[in-house]
């Protein structure tokens, strides 16, 4: 008996787990979606950051994990962001990168 309630524990923890993952993916999603419609904006570099800024907190606000690969995309597009002067082309990629996970 004690092993079948380990069991449903164990289950119950990874569905959970899993439905974060989920979530913070289409959250990643929907904040990468606002973006693109900006993309062609003359203030595409500020609202990148204040963007991830909005996103960050929503996660925060929704206690989803921080250190996953979702969080990296954007850590990585901001990076590239700061290191250059081409903005495009990091949007494109991390709003095809939450494409094609969230249609997995």
């Amino acid at each position: 008996m004690k092993d079948t309630i380990e069991k449903d524990k164990r289950r119950t923890n990874s569905l959970t787990n899993q439905l974060k993952y989920k979530e913070s993916w289409n959250i990643s999603y929907k904040y990468s979606s606002i973006l693109m419609k900006n993309i062609n904006n003359e203030n595409i570099y500020e609202i990148c950051f204040s963007i991830y800024h909005q996103y960050l907190n929503e996660l925060k606000f929704k206690n989803l994990n921080m250190k996953k690969s979702y969080t990296q995309i954007w850590e990585t597009m901001i990076n590239t962001l700061i290191k250059g002067n081409e903005v495009r082309g990091p949007i494109h990629i991390l709003h095809q990168t939450n494409q094609q996970r969230i249609h997995k």
